[in-house]
């Protein structure tokens, strides 16, 4: 499996749905398994800066993903914030 450096919450929102299509899965079957509605996804999805960390979370586990945090490496370019 690749890893995705996440950057913005757009980011994330694509790597999410992107990891999501790949298994073949739907947002319905996702949310399902860790108790969150279908539209619930879709917004995560769609608007990840909105939503809160304990469904990004969800989400995340739904998909056997982890969250790895680690410094930048150097890149002498400006913040993408």
């Amino acid at each position: 499996m690749t890893d995705y450096p996440i950057k913005t919450p757009q980011q994330l929102g694509s790597v999410l749905q992107g990891y999501r299509k790949e298994q073949r899965l739907t947002q319905r079957v996702v949310g399902a398994k860790v108790g969150l509605a279908q539209n619930a996804v879709s917004q995560i999805e769609a608007e990840p800066g909105s939503a809160g960390l304990a469904r990004i979370f969800k989400l995340l586990a739904a998909l056997d993903l982890e969250l790895v945090v680690r410094p930048r490496k150097a890149t002498g370019r400006q913040s993408d914030w």
